[in-house]
């Protein structure tokens, strides 16, 4: 990327989503979510290929949390599956503290409750890493820098179980990928850095997990990328340029389906979420009841990914 200025790739995937034969209830009307690619600043040409069964309803391109709608009576043995192509094109951005504009914007600088959440110990741990610096960028890299240093990558519980997740992460100095990203939009925001949430899938050639990052604002560049979690792991790696590299910038092998956090689905869902915060395997539910994703099994499969010349 550095070389050429941006990178280009093609990916073709489909997910799909089956009730476990346990909790499945041939009869009952269920309802399914599957999450799509959204428009935004990397991702374009987006098509939905093929939906099996037919779709009830696809979200706007734009929408926060966008998915595919399914409703129908449950036949045994139902799977329910959307296919679907999109291009990512990313642009490398050389950062150069010394251009930063003395005017800044202050959208994405707010709290969302529960967990972008100014508490005392969030006011205090910005001001003690940040440490009176003024130039917004250099702020956003020294809360970078000390996620990537300090808080290690470990998996957790269920965020719905967590009563503040950024906060979590700072006093416990570990959380995963979600957990790290929330931990530095929240650094961010309260630094009057705006800052906001991206998440999808991680896809390569030979396959796809979900994954969250964030993305921040400073003129004159815009928004940018930071992927605390691989940016963390390079650096333990020993690997400086790849850990340099997810500050401000972010790869090409991205599937982005959420662009806000906490954002409900359209339709909404009648019960709780499995993941009331974000959605990268989907959901269901019954009519009357709701289903958790202990009871379905998601998968996503690449189907077919190439670099664009």
């Amino acid at each position: 990327m550095r070389k050429e200025g941006s990178l280009s790739y093609f990916a073709h995937l489909k997910t799909s989503l089956k009730i476990k034969d346990e909790f499945a209830q041939p009869g009952k009307t269920v309802r399914v979510h599957l999450p799509v690619p959204k428009e935004c600043r990397q991702i374009k040409n987006i098509k939905i290929i093929n939906t099996n069964p037919e779709e009830k309803f696809v979200a706007p391109a734009d929408y926060p949390q966008r998915t595919v709608y399914f409703e129908k009576s449950l036949a045994r043995d139902d799977e329910f599956s959307v296919e679907y192509s999109y291009e990512n094109h990313v642009e490398y951005i050389d950062l150069d503290y010394d251009n930063v504009s003395n005017e800044q914007p202050d959208f994405y600088t707010r709290e969302l409750l529960p967990h972008i959440m100014f508490t005392p110990y969030i006011r205090d741990l910005v001001n003690d890493v940040v440490d009176g610096e003024t130039n917004p960028l250099k702020r956003a890299r020294k809360i970078y820098d000390f996620i990537t240093n300090k808080v290690r990558y470990s998996y957790v519980r269920r965020y719905l179980s967590i009563t503040n997740i950024p906060e979590y992460a700072g006093v416990n100095l570990k959380g995963d990928c979600g957990i790290q990203a929330l931990l530095f939009i929240t650094m961010c925001r309260y630094a009057k850095i705006p800052a906001r949430w991206q998440s999808g899938l991680y896809v390569t050639p030979y396959g796809a997990s979900p994954h969250d990052w964030a993305q921040f604002y400073v003129e004159p560049y815009g928004w940018l990328f930071a992927d605390p979690s691989f940016g963390g792991s390079a650096l333990r790696k020993g690997n400086k340029e790849r850990w340099n590299f997810y500050f401000g910038n972010i790869d090409p092998f991205r599937m982005v389906a959420n662009s806000d956090f906490q954002k409900e689905f359209l339709p909404p869902k009648n019960f709780l979420r499995s993941d009331p915060y974000d959605n990268q395997i989907g959901e269901c539910e019954y009519e009357d009841a709701p289903l958790w994703n202990d009871q379905f099994v998601s998968r996503t499969e690449v189907v077919e990914m190439a670099q664009n010349h």
